[in-house]
């Protein structure tokens, strides 16, 4: 009876926390006015609006996390002038939100502002007097929030980004993952959810500030998502991004990818794709995905197999699945206009067309001229992706590799059936993948919920910072950061064309190809391209075996991909999600966490036989040695012969 009675009573404890909570949030933030602020305090946190002139700041505890900077935290322009918001005339507070008049300096009608207090986050919203204004904007400062990421991955070897100057103006979807979202090392996020034209500056000039607009509209909005430390913040965000609704085929995070391009380029024929295919298999590589690149095709925009290249497309996909791959196509947006399918896709109206409407929209891409098609209609769409199930219907394909795409493939006079803006466009194609298992891309902007496997853009075959492979541990993690947790490294070795068309296959520097296969080897998946066979046997028999410890691995990094779909954790992490109070962590941009188990720490420098690794807080084991190493500390010159990755277990993550 007693026992009976204790769980009555939880009950009705539970009940009444319930309802408190309850009434708490239909009461909203208690809500205080001093001689030049007032003030918002809401359950975890605090909002502090500046009177005169109008600024917000945000505080968890006795921290404050964000905070407007600037001469002008917010403004507008309109025929070419700036209108900053001036003094709070009036505020009006109601559930859950705090209303606010502001006069515009210089005076002019008024700009009204809603904040709406939410569990973790604040949600923005102000509209301006009559018509569109050219942009609305905001400024903050990059201090009162610590150190900044995300936004676009091909800014991260900027890292953190206030270390370098950003100006994006337009911010467009553009060579590879982007997102209106940035997360902060105060744990602070904000988030501009739209497709509206946008743009940013970071630290331009070395103006100390974050500032970010909307475009020829009279509504800005968005929200600023917060916890107590980063990895809380990351938390808020990607449940406002969306976790992924699926996660990839597990072959994906085991056996490494093999693709086409490099060895081939678009020379690629059916002969040279099976000899290709049964190399990977003589040499010993345990692989399951193999991806035809460009040149399959008679004409881009024609989803038909070269019958001279490819006399039995049939065939060969059986040939390949025998081998023991899945078989995935590479394809773009375009239609070239001498395809067999660009009458057909002008007169049902299925392209781009220009401003006057009148003819196609001819927009120029590293391969020539072409048009595009208009896949904001939905009987192009339907077209579009008819095609390309009616190629893996008709030959057993397994899926699509998506090139292009870019927003700036859809050019300021183009217009849509739609009227979609170009980032809107990105991820109409991008969303393309949903319905094929076997999937890859390398251009979005709003797609995290999709769950696709999204690859970094092509790298240099070099050790730069910028854009090779020192490049990769930055940009892999940014694309974690926002959101984009099944993200693939670019092509082992570096993916650009330009830099093997004068090599002939015979300049491809043994040591970079090492380095970069071991720093892949612990990333969500690895991809090959450049065949590694045709390296000396001592580096072949390095990256096979690191080939052979990614699918050692692949279980712990499936299960991995799966949590963060379960709880939006990003597979590979920065450091500083591990031990956010710990300031050492936020500059580190070559090492890596995989999961809490494993701190990676790949040698990107040439020549470099050992390295200095920084373990934070915490007891590790070094995976080859055993030796133990108490956290924080820096391991200086820590041995790294050409076959050596260093890798630290956590003691307690096993």
């Amino acid at each position: 009876m007693k026992e009976k009675r204790t769980t009555i009573l939880a009950a009705v404890s539970m009940l009444a926390f319930a309802v408190a909570a309850a009434g708490a949030e239909d009461r909203g933030p208690t809500v205080t006015e001093g001689p030049n602020a007032i003030v918002a305090t809401a359950p975890g946190y605090r909002v502090t609006v500046q009177r005169v002139p109008y600024a917000l700041s945000v505080a968890v505890g006795e921290r404050t996390i964000l905070a407007h900077g600037g001469a002008a935290a917010a403004f507008f322009v309109r025929d070419g002038r700036t209108h900053v918001l001036g003094a709070v005339q009036e505020w009006r507070s109601g559930v859950g939100r705090l209303d606010l008049t502001i006069a515009p300096d210089p005076p002019g009608p008024p700009v009204e502002v809603a904040l709406t207090f939410r569990e973790d986050r604040v949600e923005v919203e102000w509209a301006v007097p009559g018509g569109p204004a050219s942009r609305l904007a905001e400024s903050f400062s990059l201090a009162a929030s610590g150190h900044w990421y995300g936004g676009n991955v091909t800014s991260a070897h900027h890292w953190p980004l206030e270390t370098g100057e950003h100006v994006l103006d337009p911010f467009l979807s553009t060579s590879n993952q982007t997102s209106p979202a940035w997360v902060t090392s105060r744990g602070a996020a904000i988030l501009v959810d739209t497709y509206d034209p946008m743009g940013f500056s970071l630290n331009h000039g070395g103006d100390g500030l974050f500032t970010f607009n909307v475009k020829d509209t009279r509504r800005l909005a968005y929200r600023i998502l917060m916890g107590r430390n980063i990895a809380e913040a990351h938390r808020a965000l990607v449940a406002a991004l969306g976790r992924p609704e699926t996660v990839p085929p597990r072959d994906y995070f085991t056996y490494p990818i093999f693709n086409t391009w490099i060895e081939h380029l678009t020379h690629v024929d059916q002969t040279k794709v099976l000899a290709y295919a049964r190399k990977i298999r003589e040499n010993g590589f345990a692989a399951r995905l193999l991806e035809i690149d460009d040149g399959w095709a008679v004409r881009y925009g024609d989803q038909r197999f070269d019958p001279h290249k490819f006399p039995d497309p049939a065939g060969m996909v059986k040939q390949i699945h025998d081998l023991g791959f899945r078989l995935a196509l590479w394809t773009t947006p375009f239609v070239a206009k001498d395809a067999a399918s660009y009458p057909l896709a002008l007169k049902d109206g299925w392209l781009v067309m220009d401003a006057a409407g009148g003819a196609p929209c001819i927009v120029e891409w590293w391969n020539g001229k072409a048009a595009l098609v208009d896949l904001s209609n939905p009987a192009a769409y339907g077209w579009f992706l008819g095609e390309l199930r009616r190629l893996e219907r008709l030959y057993g394909l397994d899926g699509f590799k998506l090139d292009a795409g870019d927003a700036e493939y859809l050019p300021a006079g183009c217009t849509t059936f739609g009227r979609v803006t170009p980032n809107r466009y990105t991820d109409l194609f991008a969303g393309l993948g949903r319905h094929f298992a076997v999937n890859e891309l390398r251009v979005s902007w709003r797609v995290q919920p999709l769950g696709l496997v999204e690859r970094l853009r092509d790298k240099n075959n070099d050790w730069s910072l910028e854009s090779g492979l020192g490049a990769l541990i930055p940009h892999g993690l940014a694309e974690s950061l926002i959101g984009y947790p099944y993200f693939c490294p670019d092509m082992i070795g570096g993916g650009l064309d330009s830099d093997f068309k004068d090599q002939a296959y015979g300049g491809m520097d043994p040591e970079l190809f090492v380095r970069w296969t071991e720093a892949s080897a612990l990333m969500p998946m690895m991809q090959f391209s450049y065949a590694p066979w045709r390296l000396d046997e001592a580096s072949l028999r390095i990256v096979k075996e690191y080939a052979e410890l990614h699918r050692q691995l692949g279980d712990y990094i499936f299960a991995l991909a799966r949590k963060a779909q379960a709880d939006g954790t990003p597979i590979v992490r920065p450091l500083f999600f591990r031990n956010p109070e710990d300031e050492a962590t936020y500059a580190i941009r070559d090492q890596f966490l995989l999961g809490e188990r494993f701190l990676v720490a790949p040698v990107l420098k040439k020549g470099a036989r050992a390295r200095d690794v920084y373990l934070s807080a915490g007891l590790w084991k070094d995976f080859w040695s055993g030796r133990l190493y108490e956290g924080p500390q820096t391991v200086k010159g820590y041995p790294a012969p050409i076959e050596r990755l260093p890798i630290f277990v956590s003691i307690g993550d096993e």
